[in-house]
């Protein structure tokens, strides 16, 4: 079975690593490798003791998944095909870290966020387990919040997603939107009662109908709600430019707003849209500036060049031969809004080029920069394939859309090495030392595109006036 095979070998490898760190996130394990054990531990479980086999598989992968950020548990989910629930993979993790002598806490998702080196959370009153599992403990509240781990959040609630579990005859309500996420599952005896994941990134406080109102950590002063950007389009500076005004998230209150171009003066602004007294399209820099009833000005600036819109050909310029793609980029706008020049050509070895945008008589200068892909070898970026010596030690490549890919090693015409990613996403050019003396000449490709080349070191040549016995 295939899924066995890479457990073991992955297995003895790991081990071996756990044996010699204090926490299971300091092993030197690619992302995409944790993530393939993940997927091969979800197609064993319920077959094999999976704690017992393959106990680093299981510690190493379940640590990965939680120090890669929010959402753990539903990533987790999807990645082993749904295959055993929180309690289960919890014990498989605890008696992983008993084979290795690692440090635990008192609960598994603890333990998890411990060896993940993230937070560490309290003690809950009750846990959730939102795949069918249901909430240890009773109910006795209408609204009942929890963390993506499990462990239930009793005082403020963080500004992203949590599982929120409420009466289905009440209504969830905040002073923002709430977006649903995923719906969870309750057993029987919660038939009455609708559990979700709830993002609430813009709101203030969470309540169910007239309820006590929860309120939402770092979401209680004023804030722009920045709408898209405009790829590759910036100012001089460097700053993003949006495609259209940002609109402005207030809390209950006697607010004061203000409004000021860049040259200009500050002018008064209705606080329910900030926009409305100015000419239209918007263009230019902006600078809008709230005041409440503690006298405190907040300000946020912000570049709008609205109504601009930006075509790239090809979306993303790949090396081609010795430099990037040529690409095309043509620019359309709407009325009252012209771009000069409309369309611009870039060469191999161009990467940005200048466009000034006039709206009212108003010129905006931008730059403009084609999404495009560059290596960056040690601390300096190519945006052509460079040429690597045995002495260089990392190599990153950025590509808009592709994350830390495989790279093949080609040498004689075939594949003879792959070399992968490091968590923090820099290959170690180390592992092609080795590669580069047996073969000679290699190159570097994702996908057939060539990302760099190799040459083995140059002997030294022998100096005719010494003796070189």
């Amino acid at each position: 079975m295939p899924f066995i095979a890479l457990l073991d070998l992955l297995e003895r490898q790991w081990a071996a690593q756990l044996r010699q760190v204090p926490l299971v996130s300091e092993a030197d394990v690619p992302q995409e490798m944790s993530t393939a054990a993940a997927e091969a531990l979800g197609h064993v479980y319920g077959h094999e003791d999976v704690a017992v086999r393959w106990p680093a598989c299981v510690a190493i992968s379940l640590t990965h998944m939680a120090a890669a950020g929010e959402a753990f548990w539903p990533r987790w989910r999807a990645t082993t095909k749904r295959r055993g629930n929180a309690a289960g993979w919890g014990k498989a993790f605890m008696a992983a870290l008993d084979v290795f002598g690692l440090p635990r806490e008192a609960t598994a998702a603890q333990s998890i966020m411990l060896h993940a080196g993230r937070p560490v959370p309290e003690p809950p009153r009750r846990l959730l387990d939102p795949f069918g599992g249901g909430i240890s403990g009773p109910a006795g509240e209408h609204l009942l919040v929890f963390a993506e781990d499990g462990r239930e959040l009793t005082g403020d609630l963080p500004p992203g997603p949590v599982w929120v579990a409420h009466r289905r005859d009440g209504v969830l309500t905040s002073d923002g939107p709430l977006r649903t996420i995923a719906e969870g599952l309750l057993p029987f005896g919660w038939e009455h009662w609708r559990l979700a994941l709830v993002s609430l990134e813009g709101a203030s406080w969470l309540a169910v109908a007239d309820g006590r109102r929860r309120p939402v950590r770092g979401k209680a002063g004023p804030r722009l709600l920045p709408g898209e950007a405009i790829g590759g389009v910036s100012t001089p500076d460097g700053s993003v430019v949006l495609a259209g005004p940002p609109a402005l998230w207030l809390p209950r209150g006697d607010w004061r707003v203000t409004v000021e171009r860049a040259g200009g003066t500050a002018q008064r602004a209705d606080p329910a849209d900030p926009w409305a007294l100015l000419p239209r399209p918007l263009l230019g820099t902006f600078t809008v500036t709230v005041s409440g009833a503690d006298g405190r000005p907040k300000r946020r600036t912000v570049t709008i060049v609205e109504g601009l819109r930006v075509r790239y050909d090809p979306p993303i310029r790949l090396f081609e031969g010795d430099g990037l793609a040529p690409a095309d980029v043509s620019f359309h706008t709407g009325p009252g809004l012209t771009a000069t020049p409309q369309a611009l050509t870039f060469t191999a070895a161009q990467t940005t080029r200048p466009l000034t945008c006039v709206a009212s008589g108003r010129p905006l200068a931008l730059t403009v920069r084609p999404p495009h892909m560059r290596v960056r070898v040690d601390q300096q970026w190519h945006t052509a394939p460079p040429r690597l010596t045995p002495e260089d030690r990392w190599l990153r490549l950025d590509v808009p859309g592709l994350t830390n890919p495989p790279i093949e090693v080609i040498a004689g015409g075939g594949a003879v090495q792959e070399l992968t990613a490091h968590a923090r996403g820099d290959y170690p050019l180390v592992r092609l030392r080795d590669t580069v003396l047996a073969h000679g000449e290699i190159t570097l490709q994702v996908r057939d595109i060539t990302l760099a080349t190799m040459s083995p070191p140059q002997r030294a040549t022998p100096d005719p006036w010494l003796c070189n016995d």
